[in-house]
């Protein structure tokens, strides 16, 4: 520690003479000589940056070996705060890592109307399903309707199909009985029975004609009066679902969804989350009371930085969490060690071309004296270097 307070001490030293140094700048040796102090004061700050982290994995590797050499029960009871605080912080992150199933304005939405939100579902879940049936019962209807509207124009048709038939009919009656006439009277002929069969057909075929138009004007009258009948049912049918629909488009614009099944969907979601909140609010509750009890634990043992466990409290729980993270400080100090001795082999080297250049110059003693000053500061940080 002393000899890092003293490599400071230096440091400041040496940072204390760069306005000496542009006194060195008034000839070719001095701005040689500039280069190198300014190069042999960079690396001194690589160094001093190194010490310090240098100085940071050490305390942190001194706290493992704390944490480790704890006696059973300590360590125990520190193992099991720090399996909570570990369990509940991913669980807390899982809550807040989950993707949210209702908007920010749904759920206000519902909250707000929290208590109504049941019967709303419910309600809107039987006027859609009365609706489809007042629908249903509405094409029913309107089917009948247009079947009786098809039987009344069918049977309009079949009566005026009929008179021209029975025209027809009776112009060949007037023709075979005008021909049976002229061979009666013109030619003396016995047709007693060809006039028979003529009135017998004549008969029969104008029975079948009236029975069909009679038949016919009763099923026309019977069909106005199903159309009739169907029209008012479907008056009353058509204003029950105008009534049904409206309230089913209420209650979906009230509550900005499609349909029932879509608003039991969001009531259940809202449902979970509530749930979530709940237990994300016991989870942070718990949380502090093992963060609490864990940060009590490590301060009895005087730790270089307790905190550092809390973001990482797996490493107390698994043996093998703590053996990777103490490799891995162990393999960024040996770095940090080998790039502070590269830094002091290159400020060793310029102070010697430094003491070199200074003896081969002929300049005034002021200036080698400003020199030699600035090579003392850069060999005792050489040494504080070594010593730490």
């Amino acid at each position: 520690m002393k000899s890092r307070i003293g490599l400071q001490r230096v440091l400041e030293d040496v940072q204390g003479t760069e306005n000496s140094l542009e006194q060195l700048t008034q000839n070719s040796t001095g701005n040689a000589v500039l280069d190198r102090c300014e190069k042999v004061m960079e690396n001194a700050r690589e160094i001093d940056d190194g010490k310090k982290e240098y100085h940071i994995i050490t305390s942190y590797l001194n706290d493992i070996e704390l944490i480790e050499n704890m006696a059973p029960d300590q360590a125990e009871e520190v193992r099991k705060a720090a399996e909570f605080v570990a369990k509940l912080n991913r669980e807390r992150d899982q809550f807040l890592n989950t993707s949210k199933k209702l908007s920010d304005q749904q759920f206000r939405m519902i909250q707000l109307q929290e208590d109504t939100i049941p019967d709303a579902v419910k309600m809107l879940r039987e006027n859609e399903v009365y609706q489809t049936k007042v629908k249903r019962d509405m094409q029913y209807l309107e089917g009948e309707k247009r079947e009786w509207e098809i039987q009344k124009k069918s049977r309009i048709r079949q009566k005026k199909i009929l008179r021209k038939v029975s025209f027809f009919l009776f112009a060949v009656v007037a023709s075979v009985a005008a021909l049976l006439l002229v061979l009666s009277f013109g030619m003396q002929m016995d047709l007693q029975y060809a006039w028979i069969a003529v009135i017998a057909v004549a008969l029969l075929s104008a029975a079948f004609i009236l029975l069909q138009l009679e038949t016919g004007r009763r099923d026309i009258r019977q069909a106005e009066v199903n159309i009739n009948y169907a029209i008012v049912l479907l008056n009353k049918v058509k204003i029950k679902y105008v009534n049904i629909t409206n309230a089913v488009d209420y209650t979906r614009e009230r509550y900005h969804v499609r349909d029932a099944r879509e608003f039991a969907y969001q009531w259940e979601m809202y449902q979970e989350a509530v749930r979530e909140h709940q237990k994300y609010m016991k989870t942070n509750e718990d949380l502090n009371y093992y963060y609490d009890k864990l940060t009590a634990l490590l301060k009895k043992h005087k730790l270089y930085d307790f905190r550092v466990w809390m973001e990482q409290p797996q490493a107390l729980v698994e043996p093998k969490e703590m053996v990777e993270i103490k490799h891995n400080l162990i393999v960024r100090r040996q770095k940090l060690r080998s790039k502070i001795a590269y830094n002091l082999d290159i400020v060793k080297r310029e102070r010697a071309e430094i003491d070199k250049m200074l003896k081969a110059d002929a300049n005034s003693g002021e200036q080698n004296l400003q020199a030699l000053e600035l090579i003392a500061s850069i060999d005792r940080m050489a040494e504080l270097s070594k010593e730490s």
